[in-house]
């Protein structure tokens, strides 16, 4: 279970994030910040604007994929 622990809490945040949750509420000015920062990363590894890929980037898949190929 303490294995799973990190990657859930990582994939939280991501949502907590990407949805502008605070303690105080939605702040969709923090989402939308969130949402640009990470897409940018995104298209600057050519790959499509979508939720799943921001996801993938932040949980660090797009860039072992990148590495694997490379390589």
């Amino acid at each position: 279970m303490s294995e799973d622990q990190p990657f859930n809490t990582k994939e939280e945040q991501f949502e907590r994030l990407w949805n502008g949750e605070t303690p105080k509420g939605i702040n969709r000015a923090k989402s939308q910040k969130f949402q640009q920062y990470i897409l940018e990363h995104v298209r600057q590894m050519r790959r499509s604007l979508t939720k799943e890929n921001a996801r993938r980037y932040w949980m660090g898949e797009l860039q072992k994929e990148v590495q694997n190929t490379e390589y």
